[in-house]
């Protein structure tokens, strides 16, 4: 190593996300409902990027995980409530790539946060709190997830809350029933596709009617009206709901008078869509996101197993992100430097210029030595500044295998 290299300032990772969440089983699904945001999500994302100072900002909110992710800034700031989880550094590279892969899912190999992963930054980058950075940095995370889900033999799985809640459906109830979805995101959608092809009897409602008929119609499915479902749920084996809604859809009350057949209840939202109480009524069978997120002892076992098996493939991952951040990093520094310095010497040579009359004096040799200065000025400024830029610090990786796929 020359001199000059040892000299050279040792570059931090200034613009590394660091990550603040409530998630299962870390923390149970009633406190993670609690930091759950769907309405007025613009204002919000301003709010938190405001008062952290992150220069870029994304949120996320699924079935089971908020997580904010903060770019620059103090990220505590956001003021997210006690007991939230924080990821910084490799941890949340590692943290980020093992979310994207299904290994931090409730169901091992879930696919669809890859999903919600683009759908948070998009909702970001229209409000203006995301960026080039947040954009490229989850890009990484998802297309090294995908790698990671091949290593791991998970690439052809697709086991999620909407596998896990079909195939009650399919065990649980007879032939030909009749099933109402509500809501029209990707867990209904899958339902709608597939109980179909099994026999069931399939109609969607939803809080915004004309989205019921944009799911239905394409599908050659049914829509109800929402408040009918909500007041007598009659003529139906089964409700699957899962939206968005902030206070629950279906409550006792509406309820409490009613005498019908088993209904079934599958509560796939988060805060939920129907009420605890309802299970107080002998026809209500109600289930909600505690119990498919407690598929026990043999979840858990495959959980810890794959865990296991991709640790060295995720800190290899995580450590080339961190490098691809660390480059683009000094390439904007370089490129910002390098803006003020052809600033500065752009108005140095206007001075020099505005001084032309009171070098009248000079002979034609002085006036070209002068140039030729100001021209070896520049030059050597530029060469200054290239030798004193923050050197890259190598991350050092012993798992050849990890870091070299």
């Amino acid at each position: 190593m020359t001199e000059p290299e040892r000299d050279r300032p040792i570059m931090k990772f200034p613009m590394e996300p660091v990550l603040l969440s409530f998630h299962a089983p870390v923390h149970d699904l009633d406190v993670v409902a609690q930091h759950v945001v769907r309405d007025g999500i613009p204002s919000h994302l301003r709010d938190w990027q405001q008062r952290s100072g992150a220069r870029e900002l994304v949120y996320l909110a699924t079935c089971q995980r908020v997580l904010w992710m903060v770019w620059g800034g103090e990220a505590e700031a956001i003021d997210p409530g006690p007991g939230a989880r924080r990821y910084e550094g490799e941890e949340a590279w590692c943290h980020l790539l093992a979310m994207s892969a299904g290994l931090e899912s409730a169901n091992l190999g879930d696919r669809e946060i890859p999903g919600q992963l683009k759908d948070a930054l998009v909702q970001a980058r229209e409000v203006g709190s995301a960026g080039d950075e947040a954009q490229t940095a989850l890009e990484d995370v998802i297309r090294e997830g995908q790698r990671l889900r091949s290593r791991l033999g998970l690439a052809d799985g697709n086991v999620s809350v909407a596998t896990v809640a079909l195939k009650h459906l399919v065990e649980g109830l007879p032939g030909g029933a009749s099933v109402a979805l509500v809501g029209v995101g990707p867990m209904t959608q899958y339902l709608a596709e597939r109980l179909p092809e099994r026999g069931f009897h399939v109609v969607v409602a939803n809080r915004t009617r004309s989205k019921a008929h944009d799911l239905a119609d394409p599908l050659g499915l049914a829509t109800v009206d929402l408040g009918q479902l909500r007041h007598d749920p009659a003529g139906y084996d089964a409700i699957v709901t899962a939206t968005a809604a902030p206070e629950p859809l279906f409550t006792l009350e509406a309820w409490q008078s009613l005498k019908r057949p088993i209904l079934r209840i599958l509560d796939l939202a988060l805060p939920p869509d129907s009420e605890p109480g309802l299970e107080q009524l002998t026809w209500v069978h109600r289930i909600d996101l505690n119990a498919f997120l407690a598929q026990t002892a043999t979840a858990r076992a495959l959980r810890a197993e794959a865990a296991q098996k991709a640790e060295p493939f995720l800190v290899g991952a995580a450590r080339r992100l961190r490098q691809r951040s660390l480059t683009r990093a000094r390439k904007r520094h370089m490129a910002s430097a390098q803006e003020r310095l052809d600033s500065a010497w752009a108005a140095l040579e206007a001075e020099v210029g505005a001084l032309e009359d009171s070098m009248q004096g000079l002979d034609e040799a002085q006036r070209e030595a002068l140039k030729e200065i100001l021209s070896r000025g520049r030059t050597l400024a530029f060469r200054a500044l290239v030798q004193t830029q923050p050197k890259a610090s190598p991350i050092p990786d012993n798992n050849e295998e990890a870091v070299n796929p």
